[in-house]
């Protein structure tokens, strides 16, 4: 008889830890999705401007067109999210630059930001990239062709 009882209140507790485990699951959902609807517009570009390399607040203000002094507070919310770090790098003995560099969450956090019409896009893309290359793999005159195509896009896109 207390052998049974052992067994029920066991069953009974390993019952109420996958409860509290799934609410908790549940919670730290929630809290993600809310950690993403955080992100503002302003937010995503500085994500995306500093994705591809460091770069300085001054940089950064000058890609996104947007004065100093409003980035400045951006990035800051931006590390105290823990998406977006500060190294500082010395370029003589007394001077030295701060860079900001994006961190694991801010790639997780821009990647989940990003809309489902921006993913289909970048997948469209990246598949007809592919079959370019594949049919141009076969003639030289061809794989020229399209090697001064990217060219000519990349070049218009820099200056717009």
């Amino acid at each position: 008889m207390r052998i049974d009882y052992n067994k029920d209140t066991t069953a009974a507790m390993l019952k109420q830890n996958e409860k509290k485990n799934e609410y908790e699951e549940q919670q730290q959902q929630q809290h993600d999705e809310e950690r993403v609807e955080e992100l503002s517009k302003r937010e995503i570009q500085i994500l995306n401007c500093i994705k591809g390399q460091s770069r300085t607040e001054k940089k950064i203000a000058k890609m996104i067109k947007l004065d100093i002094f409003i980035v400045s507070p951006l990035i800051t919310e931006l590390m105290l999210k823990g998406y977006v770090e500060i190294i500082r790098r010395r370029r003589l003995f007394f001077f030295s630059r701060e860079y900001c560099i994006i961190t694991a969450e801010g790639l997780v956090a821009l990647e989940q930001a990003r809309s489902l019409f921006e993913n289909i896009v970048e997948l469209i893309r990246e598949r007809a990239v592919e079959t370019i290359d594949n049919i141009a793999a076969d003639s030289p005159l061809l794989k020229l062709t399209v090697m001064s195509a990217k060219a000519a896009y990349k070049t218009v896109k820099v200056l717009m």
